[in-house]
């Protein structure tokens, strides 16, 4: 099972979380990611980092993980400009970058405190996820050539990653991504029904299912990978907040290397 890195932005040096990055790109780690918010507001922190600015260094300061926003707010960014933002990425990492998305908060959550700060209008569960179809579709057609014209220099669209935490999403997902990026929560059986549906909705076509969980930082790995490999995960991205522990990172990384 592939481990990926997820860096919390919230209070962050870019600094250090490039540091970070090169630590898990060094052995072990498969993937290094970030959070797409524009305010510490939503996490009690004095502020946050600009996903691409951050990625964009840890691409040229890296070799071999994969990268990407896990995941960028449709609600917070036209299709248009996260193509071109993503693109960008590519054409610095070419082969390593993915299109993380996500349907944006729900009214009345502490995420919507970032849409109502800038004015954006918050839609219920339904309209978001329709919405979510409509940007998906969007992003392809960009690369194809159909859509937006004059924003992506050619390489083939990344594969399109999307964050949930609820059963509908997951099953959109399936039907219209090219993966999915799961809350583990705290009930391994129920998470594990949910991966069966979803591998039975993408119809046997490549689908790859990640599992969000946290950084433990006094397992050897990280955490226990032996649960998500047993009901069906692909990969396991692991948060950890700043500032990062990067010895403990380097090494979860060798230990990943030579298990």
């Amino acid at each position: 099972m592939d481990t990926d890195l997820v860096l919390s932005p919230f209070g962050a040096d870019p600094a250090e979380m490039v540091a970070a990055a090169v630590a898990a790109d060094r052995v072990g780690f498969a993937g290094v990611y970030t959070y797409d918010h524009f305010s510490g507001l939503v996490a009690g922190k004095p502020w946050s980092r600009d996903p691409f600015a951050v990625l964009g260094a840890v691409a040229v300061s890296t070799s071999r993980v994969r990268l990407g926003v896990l995941v960028a707010n449709m609600v917070n960014r036209h299709p248009a400009q996260l193509a071109c933002a993503v693109d960008t990425l590519q054409a610095l990492a070419p082969g390593r970058v993915i299109c993380g998305i996500g349907a944006g908060a729900s009214p009345g959550t502490a995420f919507a405190a970032e849409h109502d700060a800038i004015g954006r209008s918050l839609e219920r569960a339904a309209e978001r996820r329709t919405r979510l179809v409509a940007t998906i579709d969007r992003l392809r057609a960009i690369w194809r050539g159909d859509g937006v014209p004059a924003v992506v220099d050619g390489p083939d669209a990344p594969p399109i990653i999307v964050g949930a935490s609820s059963a509908a999403t997951g099953m959109l997902a399936a039907s219209h991504a090219d993966g999915l990026n799961l809350q583990r929560g705290r009930d391994d059986a129920l998470l594990s029904s949910r991966i069966e549906a979803i591998r039975e909705g993408a119809a046997g076509r490549p689908f790859e299912i990640s599992v969000f969980d946290a950084l433990d930082i006094a397992h050897p790995l990280g955490g226990d990978p032996v649960p998500l490999v047993a009901i069906g995960a692909d990969r396991r991205t692991l948060h950890v907040s700043a500032p990062y522990p990067i010895e403990a990172i380097e090494r979860i990384a060798a230990n990943l290397a030579a298990s």
